[in-house]
């Protein structure tokens, strides 16, 4: 099998080195271009990646090495009611043994139809709960980890205009340019997926990161912060229906003030855009995108990452069974949908409405609040799903949400 990689940042070099490692046998060429900067902003986590890495050989030394920290959960700020909440905690906790069931029997985190949040969230925080943990990374660290490894991936230094002739398959991992898929149809998403813009920055490290990815909610979007040895990266994800790219900017730098950042010796801001879409179909013909090719949304709970990695590792199992094409297709446009659930229910289950992007955001959102329970009981508690029952019913904790839960 010849196989073509175009793309030499983190998905195409994820790529060859996951490919390598189940294809031995196969002859690997990847197109790159120093000419062409990564985006470099994904870098937070899902425990689904620890495994990942040890498949390729790559042992958690390897990752401290590049710059990475430790991450126990998603910090939550803002999303519900700024004036009434307290930050809470996502913890990768996984509800074993149905856990969260005996809890609501329990009268002293449940009765006569109210939560009591505080028992909750220190349930959640006991270091037994913390049953899993990701990594913050530098992405393009990653990438170079990875291309340390490949042993019989060529690499060529070019930029194509057109495929070269002669392979089997061929990777598109050119980003957003889509550069060489060949079927642009969209999967139909949540018209609620507002955000497409990003202005981004390293900032300089403080005595007050976290080992946590902060997600914070703000006039048009949120704001994340992600840990790492050498930097904290942070940036303002933001809907430009609702707000101007300049006035978002200044939304960000009032931010900034406030928490005494400071960007990173020779760095400055830098605005990202992008339009929010999934392709139907990732692999058409002998082409298949993968990485921010096949689709992005919203960076937010780590999804990007994940699902670069789940987009590479659904092709090496699909080859290896001899299924088709299709069948790819179909699991992916699943695992978009699943994470999308998650993502979507932060802006329609807030109880905000001080901006009109937050009126958009959670008008209608009867039928999301009933989604969270149907999600909680459709996905067990096992590790092999991307979002498990002990993340949605921590999120129903968080915006207060039961009644669906109770009438089920």
């Amino acid at each position: 099998m010849k196989i073509c990689i175009i793309g030499g940042s983190t998905a195409g070099w994820w790529t060859a080195g996951y490919l390598e490692k189940n294809f031995p046998e196969a002859n690997i060429t990847l197109y790159g271009s120093d000419k062409i900067p990564p985006i470099g902003v994904g870098e937070s986590t899902l425990p689904q990646m620890k495994w990942w890495w040890e498949k390729l050989g790559i042992k958690e030394k390897d990752w401290f090495e590049n710059n990475a920290t430790l991450k126990y959960g998603n910090y939550k700020e803002g999303w519900n009611d700024p004036d009434n909440e307290k930050p809470f905690v996502t913890r990768f906790w996984y509800n074993e043994n149905n856990k969260f069931e005996d809890m609501m029997k329990d009268e002293s985190f449940f009765k006569n139809g109210k939560l009591n949040h505080t028992k909750f969230y220190e349930e959640f925080d006991k270091p037994d709960s913390r049953a899993d943990y990701a990594y913050h990374v530098c992405a393009e660290s990653t990438a170079s980890m990875v291309k340390k490894i490949c042993k019989k991936t060529k690499f060529i230094n070019e930029t194509l205009e057109e495929l070269p002739e002669g392979y089997d398959l061929y990777v598109d991992c050119t980003g957003f340019h889509r550069k060489f898929v060949k079927d642009h149809t969209k999967m139909e998403i949540d018209h609620r997926h507002f955000v497409d813009r990003a202005w981004v920055c390293p900032m300089k490290k403080t005595n007050k990161d976290a080992d946590v990815t902060k997600s914070i909610a703000r006039k048009y979007g949120w704001s994340f912060e992600i840990n790492l040895q050498n930097r904290v990266g942070m940036g303002y994800v933001f809907s430009s229906r609702h707000v101007t790219e300049l006035d978002a900017k200044q939304e960000y730098l009032d931010i900034l003030k406030k928490e005494n950042r400071e960007p990173l010796t020779g760095f400055q801001l830098r605005l990202i855009k992008w339009e929010p879409l999934v392709l139907k179909n990732p692999w058409a013909e002998n082409v298949v995108a993968i990485g921010t090719s096949s689709g992005f949304v919203d960076p937010l709970e780590a999804f990007s990452l994940f699902m670069t990695q789940s987009s590479i590792t659904q092709l090496v199992d699909t080859l290896k069974r001899g299924y088709k094409k299709e069948t790819y297709n179909r699991q992916m446009r699943n695992i978009w949908k699943n994470g999308m659930n998650l993502q979507i229910m932060h802006y329609t289950l807030s109880k905000r409405k001080d901006t009109q992007f937050w009126r958009d955001s959670t008008a209608d959102s009867e039928k999301y609040k009933k989604m969270l329970w149907d999600n909680y009981r459709k996905y067990s508690s096992s590790f092999r799903w991307l979002v498990p029952s002990g993340i949605w019913c921590q999120l129903g904790i968080y915006f207060n949400e039961i009644k669906y839960y109770a009438e089920g």
